[in-house]
């Protein structure tokens, strides 16, 4: 595992990312904490949270869903 500061991770963004995405573990370390690099995969519940928020709009664009206001999706979370 490598801890790299905000400042060298500026620095050097291409190669500690090509690190990550060889599956190598980074840290990020900054004035705010510390955060783990990791690359986004399909597998990644966010991604499939978008995958399906952009079926439905085509649903309700089709006709097919029924669509809701702004509030009402707030009220959701």
């Amino acid at each position: 595992m490598e801890i790299v500061s905000a400042r060298d991770f500026r620095t050097n963004q291409t190669a500690v990312l090509a690190r990550v995405l060889k599956g190598e573990s980074v840290l990020l370390t900054s004035r705010l904490g510390v955060f783990k690099i990791t690359p986004v995969t399909e597998e990644d519940t966010l991604t499939t949270r978008i995958c399906h928020g952009l079926k439905d709009v085509k649903r309700m664009q089709d006709g097919k869903l029924k669509g809701y206001s702004i509030d009402e999706a707030l009220n959701e979370l």
